[in-house]
């Protein structure tokens, strides 16, 4: 089993996507989405990282070419091995779902059909996009479900999804996603509604299958500990905008904007001994009342009135790095400060 992708360019690159809302029970249209840039590279596994609302799946979707009713991308680009999916044609689109790009949802339950063995699920994904026999895939969904870790794979493929546990079915939905051998995987928080023993379980299977087959991933959650086991970049997304970005090593241990310093120290670190977490004060923006200016404004401690009108983009750092903050020095002279002190 194995996954190939171009060698030239980025696998997939999306710019300066922007996404409106109509909201229900209105025909006012509001800004999810905003001028949002990013890149995933051939077997680069990159997160997308930020608080329930800030976009993150309705970027994965859009992508994907699945958004739901009242929902749509007014504008930018999605380049998938140098295709524009928003303006190429649905026949286009269709053919690139499942051989090139597939997607692992957060609820399997509300992702499997309930009424097909699961085993039949997983044919029928690769028979969509090859054309192999009924016995052939029934084959290839038999390799994959124990390459899954499944256990007992024979007898599970012939269960329905209500009598497996959350866990194989999240190994089911990654077994579908993979039956097409995909290039590039969207992953939307897949481990989000499981405990945290079988969360582990399947992070490590992603781990596996990103070290053995190669395969990109676009990975959305708002897990830190997840996307630093398992991602190279990460992407930090608030309020409908990346307000950061860079190798995930560089910007976890010496982040460039205050929400994503917020973010670290709000994340437990086994390794510390500590009294409490600091959160981020305040409550994120609504859709749709998005704050003028810097969207983080209200919330930081390092707001000035420069901060509260005006466009502030991603601008580049420092090689590899960017940042929307305008008082990174005085960010890093604090932090600097503190670990003297």
């Amino acid at each position: 089993m194995t996954t190939t992708t171009s060698s030239t360019g980025p696998l997939l690159q999306v710019e300066d996507l922007c996404i409106d809302v109509t909201l229900v029970g209105s025909k006012k249209t509001v800004p999810a989405v905003r001028n949002v840039s990013f890149q995933v590279g051939a077997g680069e596994v990159v997160g997308l990282v930020g608080e329930s609302g800030s976009g993150k799946s309705l970027t994965l979707r859009t992508i994907l070419g699945i958004l739901p009713s009242g929902v749509r991308a007014t504008s930018g680009r999605i380049l998938f091995e140098g295709v524009d999916l928003l303006q190429a044609s649905k026949r286009t689109v269709n053919r690139l779902r499942g051989t090139g790009i597939t997607m692992i949802f957060q609820e399997p339950m509300t992702s499997l059909n309930p009424i097909a063995k699961v085993g039949e699920q997983i044919v029928d994904a690769a028979r969509a996009k090859h054309s192999w026999s009924k016995n052939e895939a029934a084959e290839h969904a038999l390799s994959l479900a124990r390459h899954m870790g499944i256990p007992d794979p024979e007898n599970t493929l012939s269960l329905y999804p209500h009598e497996l546990s959350g866990g194989l079915r999240q190994r089911v939905m990654i077994a579908a996603a993979l039956a097409c051998q995909p290039k590039l995987i969207l992953c939307d928080e897949p481990t989000t509604a499981l405990d945290v023993t079988i969360q582990a379980q399947i992070i490590r299977l992603l781990v596996q299958l990103k070290n053995e087959l190669g395969m990109s991933m676009l990975y959305v959650t708002h897990d830190l500990a997840v996307v630093a086991q398992l991602c190279q970049r990460v992407e930090v997304m608030y309020a409908g905008s990346i307000v950061e970005s860079g190798s995930v090593s560089d910007v976890f241990q010496h982040p460039d904007h205050p929400y994503t310093q917020g973010l670290a120290r709000a994340t437990p670190d086994v390794d510390a001994v500590v009294d409490h977490l600091t959160g981020i004060r305040g409550n994120a923006p609504t859709l749709g009342n998005w704050p003028a200016g810097c969207a983080f404004h209200p919330r930081c401690d390092y707001a000035s009135d420069e901060c509260q009108s005006g466009n502030f983009a991603l601008r580049e750092t420092q090689p590899g790095r960017a940042s929307a903050c305008i008082h990174i020095d005085q960010l890093h002279n604090d932090v600097a400060t503190q670990g003297r002190s």
